[in-house]
Parts: C-alpha cells; structure tokens; sequence
C-alpha cells in the first residue's frame, strides 16, 4: 500500500481507465489540430505574414506534446498488466528521459511564445502609432531565442546527470515537475523555479 501513485499502479503505467482513453484522445486532437493549423497557416495568404509565423512556431511546441501524450499511451500498452516489473528500468531508461524532456520542451516554448505574443499584441495596441512591431529579422530572432531557452531548459537535466540525476525519472509519466520527491536539491530547486517561473509569466 498504496497501490496506485495517482497515476500509475502495480498493473499498469496509467492506473485509470479515464487516463487511458483521454490520453489517446488528447494526444490525437493536439496533433491533428496542429499539424492543420500548420498547414492552413503556410497555405493561405495571411496580412501579417509575422504573426503566422509566430503562430507555426507555437503550433510546433504544442504538437511536441502530442507526441509526448502518445509516447505515453503507447507505453501503457506495451506495459499493460505488468508495469510493476518494467517501472524502475522504465524510469532509469534514456526513451523516458527523451520524452519527459519533449513535454519540458513543449511546455516552456509555448509558456513563453504566448508570453511574447501577448506582449506583442499590447504594444500594438496601446502604442498604436509609434511603429514598435518587429520586422521579419527580429521576430526570427526572438523565435529562435525561445526556441533555445527552451532546448537548454529541458536538455540541461540530461547534460548534467552528475546534478540531476534522474530528473525525469521520478515517476512513470516522466515529467519532471514532482518536487515532493526531489533526487537532489538542484533538482528541486531547478523544478520549483520552472514551476513558479512559468506561473508568474
């Protein structure tokens, strides 16, 4: 006892038949949805051609996340009725550490990619007339500075496995964000900063 973490059990990596199905159902519409709103945002003429690619960018994070969802539920299956013998060599093994630094990932780049739309959106609209909108070469700049922040965010607990440890690997989802059961004291602290990093933006 007790024998269920709130999300996996002795039997299997998603003890709740609830979890099982949204898993797939979420995963599938987070990446259709993407993947259509990619498509449809590169097929159709847009006025701000900025703003579209702004929007691709933070499709691309979110589908990450799909794909983290479907990793999971695949995982489920592949360990259905006997998760208790494969947790702790799933939790140590480099598949979990991919995919729990995929949804870091996805949730970093698309917490501050709203952030700077957002910001964006209110210069635009308080400052109407004083031509503070990026041009194409500073919003390819900011993008890919998001989108480096968040590697370095999400793949700095794989480079330094002498400080984390197994970041990753606290539970069977592998996302990282459990700071009740740190394996170090950077580990914790680096959690608890994201966390409350990504609730004060």
């Amino acid at each position: 006892m007790p024998n269920t973490d709130g999300i996996s059990s002795f039997e299997d990596l998603l003890a709740n038949i609830v979890l099982r199905v949204f898993v797939w159902v979420v995963s599938a519409t987070t990446c259709f949805g993407n993947i259509f709103v990619i498509c449809m945002r590169s097929y159709i003429r847009s006025e701000n051609k900025l703003h579209a690619m702004c929007i691709i960018s933070l499709c691309c994070a979110d589908g990450l996340m799909g794909v983290y969802l479907f990793m999971i539920g695949a995982y489920d299956l592949k360990f259905r009725g006997e998760y208790n013998r494969h947790a702790q060599a799933w939790m140590d093994s480099v598949q979990c550490q991919v995919i729990g630094s995929l949804a870091m990932l996805s949730t970093e780049v698309s917490v501050l990619l709203l952030t700077y739309l957002t910001l964006e959106k209110y210069i635009c609209i308080v400052y109407p007339f004083r031509y503070l909108t990026p041009g194409c070469r500073r919003t390819v700049s900011i993008l890919l500075s998001i989108w480096f922040i968040g590697f370095i965010i999400a793949f700095l607990p794989l480079v330094f496995k002498g400080l984390f440890r197994n970041f990753y690997g606290t539970n069977g989802v592998c996302f990282p964000l459990h700071s009740e059961q740190p394996e170090t004291t950077g580990a914790q602290v680096y959690s608890i900063v994201i966390f409350l990093g990504g609730c004060l933006i």
